[in-house]
Parts: structure tokens; C-alpha cells; sequence
């Protein structure tokens, strides 16, 4: 695996990483200042700051005791500057609205990630829940 490769990889790692410390201005640093986001509910984010106070809110509620897991962990460059980085997730230890435990969940996270000088930012993101058992097709 080349260096950019393994840059954009270590950045996806971080991104878990700063999630399971609960640490949101660390994971808000991996984004842009002008990055969007949407998560698997379809709330769509604009800006590094607004990224940052939804994670914040959340992770005081239903995702301060939770731990996120990333596998399979694909990059894809369309550009030597611009690179698609997608992971299969499983979080865990998440709770309702009203704090009852939730079963694991388990997702694909997508980003386009652009280089800014010697780092990755994610310019980008799309989260979504896999949830089995819905056909993707008609029957």
C-alpha cells in the first residue's frame, strides 16, 4: 500500500479513535472548515463547526458510553489530491432517548477526503446503517 494510502487509512483509524474518547474537537479537526456531513438519519451537516456540535450533543446523550469498531477499511484515489475512503463500522453500547441499551449497529461510513498541504481533511461524508434483511431490489 503506497503512503497516501495508508495516510488516508490512519485518518478513517482517527476518526474511531476520537469517537471512543468521545473527543469531538478531535474529530472535528479531521474535517474541513467548509466539510458537510450526513449521518445515517439523513441530518446533513455544513461546516466543521456545525460537524462538531451535533457529534458533541450526541456523545453527552446517546453515544457517551458507546464504542465504534471500523473494518474493511477501502481507499480509492480519483485524483493524486482527492481520495474516497470507505469502512464498514460497528458501534456498540449506544442507548435510546430514554437510555435504554440498544443492540450493536453496524454501517458503512464513506468520505472524500482531499490533501491539504501534508494532511487529509474529509471534505465529505456519508454514514449509513446496514440493515438486514431489506431487499435492494422488488421482488
Amino acid at each position: 500500500m503506497n503512503v497516501e494510502a495508508e495516510q488516508v487509512r490512519s485518518m478513517v483509524v482517527s476518526f474511531a479513535d476520537a469517537w471512543n474518547r468521545h473527543d469531538m474537537e478531535a474529530l472535528a479537526g479531521l474535517f474541513a472548515e467548509d466539510a458537510q456531513f450526513v449521518n445515517v438519519v439523513g441530518l446533513w451537516w455544513r461546516g466543521r463547526d456545525e460537524i462538531r456540535g451535533a457529534h458533541e450533543f450526541t456523545h453527552r446523550t446517546l453515544f457517551k458510553l458507546s464504542h465504534l469498531t471500523v473494518a474493511d477499511i477501502d481507499v480509492r484515489f480519483p485524483t493524486a489530491d482527492i481520495a474516497i475512503a470507505r469502512c464498514r463500522w460497528v458501534l456498540d453500547g449506544h442507548v435510546s432517548p430514554e437510555g435504554a441499551a440498544l443492540p450493536d449497529r453496524h454501517g458503512i461510513l464513506a468520505s472524500v477526503v482531499q490533501r491539504d498541504g501534508q494532511q487529509w481533511r474529509i471534505i465529505d461524508s456519508q454514514n449509513t446503517d446496514v440493515i438486514e434483511g431489506v431487499l435492494s431490489r422488488p421482488q
